[in-house]
């Protein structure tokens, strides 16, 4: 008789990741209120009981991908760019590389971030709270580095770093949708450039910018 391999079951961590990341696609298809704890059960072939085992409710479930979120690519961010040294526009171009290369990897959180934003703003829940929580530690960075550029003359002394800030928060935002909803015709990598760089030199040639005056 042949010895059985007995199959490996999934492991309490396993079964967790596997329902976060399932979770994730889910929230983007149908949204966050639109997706039911069935759903998530039923697209992983699991019961309720797994399923709250290891969350007590679905709004547990999204603090925890809020959590996954603000850990991996802010505090990963900011980690990161502890160590580098560099003029405002190398620090930048290194920033960019950071987020875009994480975006690469990880596409649909990204995404799911900021539809997720949009989903749930003026809900006053704890999700809500948390996701703006996360966009100011990231805005912060994102003003603390064009203060810097301001420090080196980059930008006018009437420069609004704050403002501008959160400018290119929304722009980057908007990037990701673009790309994510037509990443099968449009080069990532080019479409990441060219943002980084109409975000440092415009889109105008500089020899035109007094005709704008």
């Amino acid at each position: 008789m042949k010895n059985r391999v007995k199959k490996k079951e999934s492991t309490p961590v396993n079964m967790k990741d596997r329902i976060i990341k399932e979770s994730i696609q889910l929230f983007l298809q149908k949204g966050f209120k639109g997706t039911s704890i069935q759903n998530i059960t039923d697209a992983l072939g699991i019961t309720k009981g797994a399923f709250y085992w290891h969350f007590k409710s679905k709004d547990e479930l999204l603090n925890t991908i809020i959590e996954k979120f603000e850990k991996e690519l802010i505090n990963g961010l900011l980690e990161h760019m502890k160590g580098f040294e560099g003029d405002f526009v190398k620090t930048f171009r290194e920033y960019h590389k950071y987020i875009n290369e994480y975006a690469r990897n990880n596409g649909e959180l990204c995404v799911l971030s900021t539809t997720l934003a949009a989903e749930i703003s003026g809900s006053g829940t704890s999700a809500e709270k948390k996701i703006k929580a996360v966009y100011s530690k990231y805005i912060g960075f994102i003003n603390s580095l064009l203060e810097e550029g301001k420090k080196e003359k980059f930008f006018s002394d009437t420069f609004d770093t704050l403002l501008n800030a959160h400018i290119i928060l929304a722009i980057h935002n908007g990037i990701l949708l673009q790309w994510f909803m037509n990443r099968k015709t449009i080069d990532g990598p080019s479409l990441a450039r060219t943002y980084r760089d109409v975000i440092l030199y415009g889109m105008i040639n500089r020899s035109n910018k007094k005709k704008l005056i």
